[in-house]
């Protein structure tokens, strides 16, 4: 998300009127509703491996350009592509914030309010292997259930204590203190249930920047730490899983923002790190982050969507008319990628290859 994030989350967003048939979540009984509300489906996520001609295929080379597929009229992040339910879930994270779901036939649904006093405004998406929705709120970690139902909470700190008392005077604050999560913003799931978090700590003074790995247990690890490294933002496994991806968004002066790449090792923990790619100029801002079957990377920025091959040279910069924030795969064969933005509307590319739904 921008750098302005910590000025626009103290802001209340109106309310938000999309440019579809939206209906309450009571009305989620409607025809044009998927065949099936329950969990993943077996493969679902699963592209066919890529070949030979797929490996040498620039993926959005000759490609038509983007279209807007819903007027949100907000601020939109965390897209997530629910291939169980054919839905698309995003969120609206500034204000007290919001979570939504767009059906097949457009209609879009709200499944819950944020409220920020508590620090629950929804931010980032992913589904894990059993097809649940992850969310990371600006100060927890929770999870629900495909058919819905309450909200099963993971973390609430990276020390595992218990949570911090509310604040004095306002019953609804956490306290902050050593341990609290300050901004969670992005999510990234593994297929044994692990977890990857980034926090570019929007609220903290001094900047409290950090990278969490969260166990199929729900025990928080801080991965690391940064003094002077600023924005850990969007974050993304690689088709095999042994590769994390992570952008940084607001560079040093004099430097440019970049993506990593971390090993990850058979058990989750994170190894050495390396540079992926630098991600001029100085201001691109770059944001959430998705992965093709073949391992290619796309990269929201203040230019659209960047596109780098496995070993970091460019593909290409598909122009977004909105600056984007968040990027999702999905669709019936992988190869729609939803894209939010910090202006009025979501936008899709139909790419070439099929990407991963994470």
């Amino acid at each position: 998300m921008k750098r302005i994030l910590p000025l626009l989350l103290v802001l209340t967003l109106g309310a938000t009127a999309f440019g579809c048939k939206g209906k309450s979540k009571d009305d989620d009984k409607n025809p044009g509703d998927p065949a099936n509300p329950g969990g993943e489906q077996p493969g679902a996520n699963e592209p066919g491996a890529p070949t030979a001609e797929d490996r040498t295929t620039n993926p959005i080379e000759g490609i038509e350009p983007p279209t807007a597929i819903l007027e949100a009229g907000a601020f939109t992040d965390g897209p997530a592509w629910h291939a169980g339910k054919g839905v698309l879930y995003f969120s609206t994270p500034l204000g007290d914030g919001a979570l939504f779901h767009m059906l097949p036939d457009g209609r879009v649904l709200k499944d819950r309010d944020g409220v920020s006093a508590q620090g629950t405004q929804p931010i980032g998406n992913t589904v894990n292997a059993a097809g649940e929705l992850v969310t990371v709120e600006a100060k927890r970690v929770v999870r629900q259930a495909a058919e819905g139902g309450n909200l099963d909470v993971i973390a609430i700190n990276y020390s595992n204590a218990p949570a911090p008392a509310p604040a004095p005077g306002d019953a609804g604050a956490p306290a902050s203190g050593d341990g609290q999560f300050d901004t969670l913003n992005d999510v990234v799931a593994r297929k044994d249930g692990t977890l990857y978090v980034t926090d570019p700590g929007y609220f903290a003074t001094p900047t409290a920047n950090r990278i969490y790995r969260i166990d199929p247990a729900g025990k928080v690890q801080v991965v690391e730490a940064f003094d002077s490294i600023p924005r850990p933002n969007g974050i993304a496994l690689s088709p095999d899983e042994k590769t994390l991806y992570v952008g940084f968004t607001a560079p040093l002066a004099g430097t440019l923002p970049f993506v990593r790449k971390y090993i990850v090792n058979e058990d989750g923990t994170l190894g050495e790190w390396t540079k992926f790619v630098d991600v001029g100029p100085e201001n691109s801002e770059p944001d959430g982050l998705a992965v093709d079957k073949v391992g290619n990377v796309y990269v929201a920025t203040k230019a659209g969507v960047e596109v780098y091959k496995p070993d970091g040279n460019p593909w290409g910069t598909v122009p977004i008319p909105e600056k984007p924030t968040g990027l999702a795969f999905g669709g019936e064969d992988l190869k729609t990628l939803y894209i939010t933005t910090g202006g009025e509307k979501i936008w899709q590319l139909k790419t070439k290859l099929a990407g991963i739904a994470q």
